[in-house]
């Protein structure tokens, strides 16, 4: 009898607990929420981003140091003077000091000082959380007005969603300045509490400044592969996602041709993909993603820069295990240029010498 009085009141008072925890993360969560909504700028024109009806958002022209055009760029003359390639891209395109320090600015600046190859701008399209889905929508709706003679696709294995990030947007305007994941990216990960967690801005706030989440996969994936159980990399060691990669590289082989343009691809590594015991484990499961990027690639004829073995964890990359350090965007530039001109996708000074040479006669 003592027994059953003792369980009862510990279960009453877990019941009690877990009630008063629950009411606890409630009233967080709505706080958190509201506080976002206070804390957020009463004019649109100081958020970042634009709301965009079929990319969901773009960059917002001549904010900070985004251009006319809403690019992290220079300006962009509408008279095309020099050989132009067109870099299409996400956050590590976009990620650097100034302009310049950003890898396609440090691209035009090795480009440039090669006396072996013609003169070139080269236009940054890399834009925050967009995915090969946007890219490809962004150069049908604005990149071909820039007629580009080469246009780069900057690849990352987070690419593989259709929309792996968005902002809430009220009659026509986004509210708020950060993006959060989408829900479908969300979806990818089957598992309750972690869907939870991301669709929590408090605890979506809690991540960043705890990790806490980064442990706890890297507690459940013990004999496991973190990348596996997060939502914006999963999709790139599924099949079905490469399908749709599959139609959107036909696309951009279609516009090649329709458009007089020729296009590559570079695809940077995840750093987790780096880690030595993961390599060791199942080298060929871990590297999927490269091969399949590789036979699409082939596919269409198009040429890829794999940068897998070209990339430190420790030295060229962020602790995000993403973005790249300030040497790593020199290490993605100079490889990048290398392969252009190995390649022959950017004319050399001799070829146009000749070429004039043959039309004076």
């Amino acid at each position: 009898m003592v027994k059953i009085r003792l369980l009862k009141k510990i279960l009453t008072n877990l019941g009690i607990s877990l009630l008063s925890f629950l009411i606890l993360f409630v009233l967080l969560e709505l706080g958190f929420r509201l506080t976002e909504k206070l804390s957020a700028p009463e004019d649109p024109s100081q958020i970042w981003a634009i709301y965009d009806r079929d990319l969901g958002y773009r960059l917002r022209p001549n904010f900070a140091d985004f251009n006319e055009y809403g690019l992290r760029d220079d300006p962009i003359d509408s008279r095309k003077t020099k050989f132009r390639l067109l870099l299409l891209g996400d956050s590590v395109p976009f990620y650097g000091d100034n302009l310049d320090d950003t890898y396609p600015g440090r691209l035009e600046t090795i480009i440039n000082n090669d006396s072996q190859l013609v003169a070139t701008e080269v236009i940054n399209a890399g834009i925050k959380g967009y995915t090969t889905y946007q890219e490809l929508l962004y150069l049908k709706k604005y990149g071909l007005a820039f007629n580009p003679d080469l246009v780069c696709i900057s690849f990352v294995l987070n690419d593989l969603h259709k929309f792996l990030h968005q902002f809430v947007v009220e009659n026509g305007e986004i509210v708020g300045e950060n993006y959060v994941f989408s829900e479908t990216a969300v979806q990818t990960v089957k598992n309750p509490l972690y869907q939870l967690a991301r669709k929590s801005h408090f605890l979506v706030w809690l991540r960043h400044q705890l990790s806490i989440f980064d442990t706890l996969i890297e507690f459940k994936t013990s004999n496991g592969f973190t990348f596996d159980y997060r939502p914006d990399f999963n999709t790139a060691w599924k099949d079905k996602p490469w399908e749709y990669i599959n139609t959107y590289f036909s696309e951009f082989g279609k516009l090649s041709n329709e458009h007089d343009f020729k296009v590559f691809v570079v695809v940077f590594p995840f750093g987790e993909q780096l880690r030595e015991e993961y390599l060791e484990r199942d080298y060929e499961y871990v590297t999927k993603p490269q091969r399949k990027l590789k036979k699409i690639c082939a596919e269409f004829d198009i040429p890829l820069l794999d940068l897998l073995n070209e990339i430190d964890p420790e030295t060229h990359l962020l602790e995000d295990q993403i973005h790249l350090t300030r040497q790593g965007r020199q290490i993605a530039a100079h490889k990048i240029a290398q392969f252009l001109k190995t390649k022959q996708l950017i004319p050399t000074n001799s070829n146009i010498n000749s070429m004039t040479s043959h039309h004076q006669q």
